[in-house]
């Protein structure tokens, strides 16, 4: 049986913080901690304190920093949260890493994978990595090679891009992936929201290259949206526009790009966070508050309809959509609640971009890197 508790703490004082924490998540002697936090708290202080908090240092702790942190008290742009687990030792919990993001980022990820999955493969994993990491790498690198569900994201700060922090067991780190992997009675179910209405009609990329669109349907891809639109992309279409892109070998695996609007090129060409590829079919999407939280509502009704009883869900949702929702944000945390218990352990962040795979059948599609898309893992009891 998974038992679980989550708590938050606002204390200036990042070592009380953690103290704080610590104490709270100390009642179900966690195997695991997921620690989020506020760039403000970012110090190795936060978890000393939650080791001192839970009286034991054999717990391991991963997490980062995000635009803010999720809670089931609420959304915080400044604070820390953690979700301790117990699974009574049913699973086993692993933590590996790689550092120096810049040097041969595609073969130390392999590195990583093939070690989490030497004799067995994972359930399920948490992966974080610095929001400075080329995250077409990324998810080139865990379509080919990752055969289980990974959720998690980029770290973040306050969205002023300047910096972020990893949290590893007793360490603050950065310009690293951190990897927690999951092996033997792992209950759990995945769910992403990404609705966004489609605008226009969809095209072709003819021309691409990493994560630039050069060209779509005989047009620069700067026109195809304003042809689609009906205006050009400016600087206050930011979390507002996006594109869905969508593969013809794998039509259900469509995901958000958002739309990198100090990259646009003079020659018409427009920057996207994140890969795209020839041949991938791009279409225009308008964020709508309604339509994105009406489908957190159905995804946590659905959750709910599979009849088993929740332990704790982890929630990974990026910063765009804070941004776009403003106060609304508090949904995405309120209605799990609503649809299973006002007590149930909730945390999370705020992310520079998601990755997770989509719900398909009884599985999952492989592991994909997403923009305005929240993410989130019930674990079950």
């Amino acid at each position: 049986m998974m038992r679980a508790v989550s708590a938050t703490s606002v204390n200036h004082d990042p070592y009380r913080a953690g103290m704080a924490l610590g104490e709270a998540l100390g009642a179900v002697e966690p195997e695991v901690v997921f620690l989020f936090s506020s760039i403000h708290f970012a110090a190795p202080d936060l978890i000393e304190g939650l080791y001192d908090g839970l009286g034991r240092d054999d717990v391991i702790v991963v997490g980062n920093s995000g635009d803010g942190c999720f809670e089931s008290s609420g959304v915080f742009d400044y604070g820390a949260a953690a979700l301790g687990l117990n699974s009574d030792g049913r699973v086993s919990w692993r933590l590996d890493r790689v550092c120096d993001l810049n040097d041969n980022l595609e073969r130390k990820l392999e590195g990583l994978i093939s070690r989490v999955s030497e004799g067995e493969l994972p359930r399920l994993a948490y992966l974080v990595s610095d929001f400075r990491v080329d995250p077409c790498v990324v998810e080139a690198t865990l379509n080919r090679t990752a055969a289980f569900p990974i959720v998690g994201g980029l770290a973040m700060d306050d969205r002023k891009g300047a910096a972020c922090f990893i949290y590893a067991n007793g360490e603050v780190t950065n310009d690293a992936i951190v990897m927690l992997a999951a092996y033997g009675d792992l209950e759990f179910s995945l769910a992403v929201g990404n609705s966004q209405p489609s605008v226009g009609h969809p095209g072709r990329i003819e021309s691409a290259n990493s994560h630039i669109i050069d060209r779509i349907d005989g047009v620069t891809a700067a026109e195809f949206i304003e042809r689609e639109t009906g205006k050009p992309v400016l600087q206050t279409d930011r979390g507002v526009l996006s594109v869905r892109i969508s593969s013809p070998n794998g039509p259900d695996e469509a995901r958000l790009r958002s739309i990198m609007l100090k990259a646009t090129l003079s020659s018409g060409s427009l920057g996207f966070f994140g890969g795209v590829n020839v041949g991938e079919t791009v279409q225009a999407c308008q964020a709508d508050p309604e339509i994105m939280l009406d489908e957190i509502r159905r995804i946590a009704a659905r959750l709910r309809g599979q009849g088993s009883e929740p332990a704790a869900a982890l929630i990974v949702s990026c910063t765009g959509r804070k941004a776009f929702l403003g106060p609304l944000i508090e949904r995405e945390v309120n209605e799990l609640k609503q649809a299973f218990s006002p007590g149930l352990p909730i945390a999370g962040f705020p992310s520079r971009g998601e990755i997770s795979p989509l719900p398909r059948g009884e599985g999952y599609t492989r592991n994909l890197f997403h923009n305005m898309t929240c993410a989130t893992v019930v674990f079950w009891r």
